[in-house]
């Protein structure tokens, strides 16, 4: 019996391994490239301009401090990271079976589960650095102009932005491996982007006005199945949690959620349940479909 359970441990030792060494190589890849550094570059100048002209059509140019930041950077953050975790995640699989360099690394002993795993820690840690490196050199840029700071609330928003591009990056990922094509994969995770951030909008406000009518919805009293409907899209999954844990939004989100928002279904650690779910699912699926790809 022990010597079944250190060969367990050995084999859970060695598959890290591969899978670290497969995920190094993603990050130095796109270290190379310029990737992270262009990256923490684009979300430090965003911070620092929303931060600093988001009320200049209001009021005179001043610093905002880090919550009303946050309200004005949601609009962004909520585009932007789900448009890099795309561009990251789209072609990691396809292009290598398409050049057959996928081939060569499966002749050498790793799983395809490996690959997979190693390949989507890989480019999360790219965008996880840009993400923390950027918005939070920006937020200690931020906090240095303003007198009252609430990191707490800025720290949450950082982890949260960081889980959504990694749904993201689950989901092209996905298609990279559904698909032979590159072209392919791309479209269909674009697709996906526009569809969780655009026609999921439009399309529940026909819901609303079809069902139980746009009275209801702008008292925030729609029914409860109205609610569980956005479980199924990781945007609204983020910006709910975002709106229960940040003072500016929460007073929105409690009004929103209805007069009894204690036995509400929503609160922060579902949101980020929920969100996690949003990236083990497709890598489930990715990986079954993945062992079952031939690749020539």
């Amino acid at each position: 019996m022990r010597g079944f359970e250190k060969f367990k441990l050995l084999y859970s030792k060695e598959m890290w391994i591969r899978i670290s060494s497969i995920a190094k190589k993603e990050i130095i890849y796109n270290f190379r490239n310029r990737w992270v550094i262009f990256l923490s570059l684009l979300f430090l100048g965003l911070s620092i301009l929303v931060s600093f002209y988001g009320t200049s059509l209001e009021t005179q140019r001043d610093w905002m401090g880090l919550q009303d930041t946050i309200v004005y950077m949601i609009t962004y953050i909520e585009y932007m990271v789900p448009i890099l975790g795309v561009i990251l995640g789209y072609s990691t699989i396809v292009r290598e079976c398409q050049d057959g360099s996928m081939e060569l690394l499966l002749s050498y002993p790793v799983d395809r589960g490996e690959v997979l795993a190693g390949k989507f820690l890989g480019l999360w840690t790219v965008l996880s650095i840009s993400v923390i490196v950027g918005l939070g050199v920006g937020g200690v840029i931020i906090s240095l102009m303003v007198e009252e700071v609430v990191f707490a609330e800025y720290y949450l928003f950082i982890l949260s932005s960081v889980i959504l591009g990694g749904v993201y990056i689950s989901i092209s990922m996905m298609f990279s491996v559904i698909f032979v094509e590159e072209r392919s994969a791309m479209s269909a995770s674009v697709f996906i982007l526009f569809f969780f951030t655009f026609i999921w909008l439009f399309s529940m406000y026909a819901i609303a006005e079809l069902t139980f009518g746009w009275e209801l919805l702008e008292l925030g009293q729609p029914p409860r199945w109205y609610f569980m409907l956005q479980l199924f899209n990781p945007v609204m999954l983020w910006y709910t949690l975002l709106a229960l844990n940040i003072v500016p939004l929460r007073d929105w989100a409690l009004e929103f959620g209805g007069k009894e928002p204690e036995i509400h279904p929503y609160n922060t650690w579902v949101m980020i349940a929920l969100l996690v779910v949003w990236i083990a699912v497709p890598l489930i699926i990715s990986e079954v479909l993945f062992n079952k790809k031939d690749i020539d």
